[in-house]
């Protein structure tokens, strides 16, 4: 599991160490060519029973990303939490073209669009839940999520 970075890291070293790894989980992911690539050549094998979680925030629709919120920066317990208002949104592109990759290789995954969500610790704290009952949550007989 990562965020950013990390969750480039998560899924490369997933499909490096097929053998090791039987997850990933990429929140606000910053894919880069490299690890694209490596979806779209690796062996299908590599993809077997892989679970693969991908979620990021930023701009939908009508929802947008606040350029200032005071209270995802300043709080009794954390005195900066810096928002990165505008990085989920810019790595929207890459995290569409893993998407469009891990489709065309027919490989099962999750995506969850977080609407105004932003690319810091305090919003990934917020959404943990989900990759957590993504890897640990019920399951139907055909291994789908069940709510």
């Amino acid at each position: 599991m990562g965020t950013s970075l990390g969750g480039q890291a998560s899924l490369h070293l997933c499909l490096r160490h097929p053998d090791v790894f039987g997850a990933a989980v990429c929140m606000s992911p910053a894919f880069s060519a490299g690890v694209l690539a490596s979806v779209a050549t690796l062996p299908e094998a590599t993809f077997e029973s892989k679970m693969i979680y991908l979620d990021n925030g930023g701009d939908v629709d009508e929802v947008k990303v606040p350029l200032v919120d005071v209270w995802d920066h300043v709080t009794t317990e954390h005195w900066w939490n810096p928002g990165y208002w505008w990085l989920d949104s810019q790595l929207q592109v890459a995290v569409d073209a893993m998407k469009f990759a891990l489709d065309a290789r027919n490989v099962k995954y999750e995506y969850k669009k977080i609407a105004g969500g932003r690319h810091n610790e305090r919003a990934w704290a917020c959404r943990i839940h989900k990759p957590m009952l993504f890897l640990y949550g019920d399951r139907d007989e055909d291994g789908n999520h069940v709510a």
